[in-house]
């Protein structure tokens, strides 16, 4: 038998509530919205702020980290030094922008975090990772 480890709702549930409490540290920016998936990219756990605009690649941006197993910010460094663009991959989900955190245990791929909403992906990566550590695998 062959167990793996997976992301439960649970977690999924805390990863967005530590995320929410991570945002909140500094209201006065843009709003954000959040995504946790699974292995496969398939949508865990989501969540939108008020008055977040509109949806915005919170989702692409996990499903990318999940299925390529890196970062985001990684994946876009990946593409820019191999001289690839995202329609080589011919996958419309992928995204190149950073705020995707891979979710590793003992060296596998279990899901990813993404956030999207502020100007600059690293800002949302940060709070992406404050979701990867309550997730606590």
């Amino acid at each position: 038998m062959w167990n793996k480890t997976m992301i439960s709702l649970e977690q999924a549930q805390n990863a967005i509530a530590a995320m929410i409490a991570d945002y909140n540290r500094d209201t006065d920016r843009r709003k954000v919205d959040m995504a946790v998936v699974d292995d496969a990219g398939n949508l865990l756990a989501y969540a939108r702020m008020d008055r977040c605009l509109r949806p915005t690649f919170a989702i692409r941006k996990a499903y990318t980290s999940a299925v390529r197993g890196i970062d985001t910010a990684a994946f876009a460094e990946q593409l820019s030094s191999t001289g690839r663009t995202l329609e080589s991959f011919g996958d419309p989900q992928l995204i190149a922008i950073p705020g995707g955190v891979a979710v590793l245990h003992e060296g596998a791929v279990v899901g990813a975090i993404g956030v999207g909403g502020l100007p600059s992906g690293l800002d949302d990566e940060a709070i992406a990772r404050a979701g990867v550590a309550a997730l606590g695998i």
